[in-house]
């Protein structure tokens, strides 16, 4: 797969095309056996992402505040 299609396929997964370059870039992959399962692959991928809660631990929070006013750094 090169470069070229994985970035098509981030842009189509991230709504960064126009209608006109979805359509056609879901015609070129609906043509193409290996790029639909690598473009299925690509947003089970990003669907898991998606669905992961993260937030930093309270101690992570914590040192970074400590940071801040050691450094006379305002967080507001």
């Amino acid at each position: 797969m090169n470069s070229l299609n994985i970035d098509s396929m981030l842009r189509y997964l991230y709504n960064e095309m126009s209608a006109e370059e979805s359509q056609s870039f879901m015609r070129m992959i609906n043509g193409n056996a290996a790029m639909m399962e690598q473009f299925a692959e690509m947003k089970e991928g990003m669907d898991l992402l998606n669905s992961l809660l993260l937030s930093p631990s309270p101690r992570s929070v914590d040192r970074i505040m400590a940071y801040a006013a050691v450094n006379g750094l305002s967080m507001q």
